[in-house]
């Protein structure tokens, strides 16, 4: 499965490294994860990203590997790259933002590594396994297969990775391989109760009080099926918390008995929202990520979507509603 991965890394010196827009954990940890074992491997990597990372996870990035792009600012960097890697994005060089736009442009050598269904091939070479559990496992595999050696900062890396990708191990793409995976991990310095403390205890006092406001603010319709909840820029301004430290508020609505898909929207700035879907495992939402430009799995899938964000609210809802 690796080999032509193995390949192309072998062949070449500096290497690019990026995710989709608005990455999660797994996205980060995965691209960290990779930057690590290339540097063991004596390569130079840079990790280029569209948006920045959210303030929750930075700790998985002690040296501050992970850039946010600039035209101007990395232009020499992707003109004196050998090679593109891009993990956790099988969508399409636009599933990258604006930093895709200027990798493909580039016309480098490219690899993909990722595990969502319905991926569509845009790299020269592409290992995707629907099968894992996340992105951050088959970096661990392909870690082994290259005879690379998991370091303290890898394994913190990739353990966040997977651990918030599974949802604590408890969504049902979690099986034993997920699990042998970890063990490693945490036989290689991955700490989880210091990792569930970054993770999760170390919130703001604003972000948790805006967490009450979204739990306080839950709609119910289609039959008590589907639950949602909007955060528009007035709320976020009020409560002072960027849009890009909410990713754990998607699955708010999915505690309440009967709900089988969650909606959550966020408003961005110049007329754009933020998509996130989350299901029971028994409604494929990634199908209705997919009729706005994005993508995920049958229980968890997102997309960024042009409109107010009261059109855009009622879109979804009528694509969750065929669904159900």
């Amino acid at each position: 499965m690796w080999s032509e991965i193995i390949t192309a890394i072998n062949d070449h010196q500096h290497f690019i490294i990026s995710a989709h827009t608005n990455p999660d954990c797994d996205a980060l940890g995965s691209e960290l994860g990779m930057a690590f074992l290339l540097q063991q491997l004596g390569k130079t990597v840079t990790i280029l990203n569209s948006d920045p990372m959210p303030p929750t996870y930075a700790f998985i990035d002690p040296d501050r590997m992970v850039q946010t792009y600039s035209p101007n600012a990395h232009r020499k960097t992707i003109a004196d790259a050998d090679a593109i890697i891009v993990v956790d994005a099988s969508g399409g060089w636009t599933r990258l933002g604006r930093v895709g736009d200027a990798l493909a442009a580039a016309h480098k050598p490219s690899l993909c590594i990722d595990h969502h269904p319905n991926s569509v091939k845009y790299t020269d070479v592409a290992v995707v396994d629907p099968t894992a559990a996340a992105t951050g496992e088959l970096i661990v595999e392909l870690a082994e297969a290259i005879g690379g050696e998991i370091s303290p900062k890898m394994a913190v890396a990739l353990y966040t990775a997977i651990v918030t990708d599974t949802g604590n191990f408890r969504f049902s793409s979690t099986d034993a391989r997920t699990h042998r995976i970890t063990a490693k991990l945490l036989e290689a310095g991955a700490h989880p109760a210091e990792i569930y403390n970054r993770l999760y205890e170390q919130n703001s006092l604003a972000r948790v009080q805006l967490e009450g406001y979204t739990l306080q603010h839950i709609e119910l319709t289609h039959g008590g099926r589907t639950a949602y909840s909007v955060l528009t820029l007035e709320i976020l301004e009020r409560f002072g918390v960027a849009s890009s430290d909410l990713d754990s508020f998607s699955g708010l609505s999915q505690k309440i008995k009967g709900v089988d898909v969650s909606v959550f929207l966020v408003e961005l700035p110049r007329q754009r929202v933020k998509i996130s879907l989350r299901s029971n495992g028994t409604v494929p939402v990634n199908q209705v990520a997919a009729k706005f430009g994005g993508g995920g799995h049958v229980p968890a899938a997102g997309a960024t979507a042009d409109g107010t964000i009261e059109t855009v609210l009622s879109n979804v809802l009528g694509e969750v509603a065929k669904l159900l």
